[in-house]
């Protein structure tokens, strides 16, 4: 399914920069595959401490209703991911998750973020479209995430990676309740 990578270099601490990806409240900040998101359910006191379990209500861009986002990977410090609900078309349905590694480089950090669609139905035959919108807005979902970041308007130093042409394996399910990977065929 369609799968897309971008790197960002970011001149501040890995540690600063992580924790800002691990609080899924900030997506809208910059992200393009969220326009709105709140905690679904309870605040808890320590918030560092529960983000590998933390879920949340969110808005996909053209939605009308909130759909489930949770934390389905979690590194302190590495990598957090984010599995989206399945949603619903009349052509099938669709199902992201949003990727996020930092590790150090120089004085700063570089970030990686990934974006894959796990496509179903009718879909399927839209992945070309799907791709094509990701590998036009994630370079721009990147800047931005260096702007927010950093205070300032400058370009920032992006990489583009494709990503594997192979169809990635299915969502790992890490106590997701309420969410359903799609059935690969084939």
């Amino acid at each position: 399914m369609p799968q897309v990578q971008v790197h960002v270099s970011i001149p501040l601490p890995v540690d600063e920069v992580f924790y800002f990806l691990a609080d899924g409240r900030n997506l809208p900040r910059w992200h393009s595959g969220v326009t709105e998101i709140s905690p679904d359910g309870p605040e808890e006191p320590d918030e560092s401490a529960l983000a590998e379990r933390r879920a949340y209500k969110y808005r996909f861009p053209g939605r009308h209703r909130s759909f489930r986002l949770e934390c389905c990977a979690y590194e302190h410090n590495v990598s957090v991911g984010y599995l989206g609900q399945r949603m619903w078309t009349p052509l099938g349905s669709q199902m992201p998750r949003f990727d996020f590694r930092v590790w150090p480089q120089g004085t700063g950090c570089r970030v990686g973020v990934q974006v894959t669609s796990w496509l179903a139905g009718g879909m399927v035959m839209m992945w070309p479209v799907v791709s094509l919108g990701w590998r036009r807005d994630l370079p721009e979902d990147v800047q931005r995430l260096y702007q927010v970041l950093t205070g300032t308007e400058e370009g920032a130093d992006i990489g583009y990676e494709a990503g594997p042409v192979a169809v990635a394996a299915r969502p790992r399910r890490r106590a997701v309740r309420g969410l359903r990977a799609p059935a690969m065929h084939g």
